[in-house]
């Protein structure tokens, strides 16, 4: 059985996409904390609901990939996976801004 490789170039660019995003949130979320008030407050407890729920998801991604026989998937699902919620953390600091 021949060994499937991994296209790295492939990742780096989803890792710079992905980091560069994540900036972005942590900016956004940091501005409308320092506002202070009900909205932070929810912010922040929506933040914390939000990595720990992303990071179970990535956690499920992972055994089935692996159960599956395509752990050679795996890095790509989870950065699609992260993506998917930067971007939709994003759109939605970026509408209510």
């Amino acid at each position: 059985m021949r060994k499937r490789r991994v296209g790295w170039s492939k990742l780096m660019g989803a890792a710079l996409k992905l980091s560069a995003g994540a900036n972005a949130v942590v900016g956004l979320r940091l501005a409308k904390l320092a506002k202070g008030g009900t909205a932070a407050r929810r912010e922040g407890s929506r933040m914390v609901s939000e990595k720990v729920r992303t990071a179970l998801d990535a956690n499920v991604e992972a055994a089935h990939s692996i159960f599956t026989g395509k752990a050679h998937r795996l890095p790509a699902r989870v950065f699609a996976l992260y993506q998917k919620r930067v971007s939709a953390n994003l759109r939605r600091l970026r509408k209510k801004s």
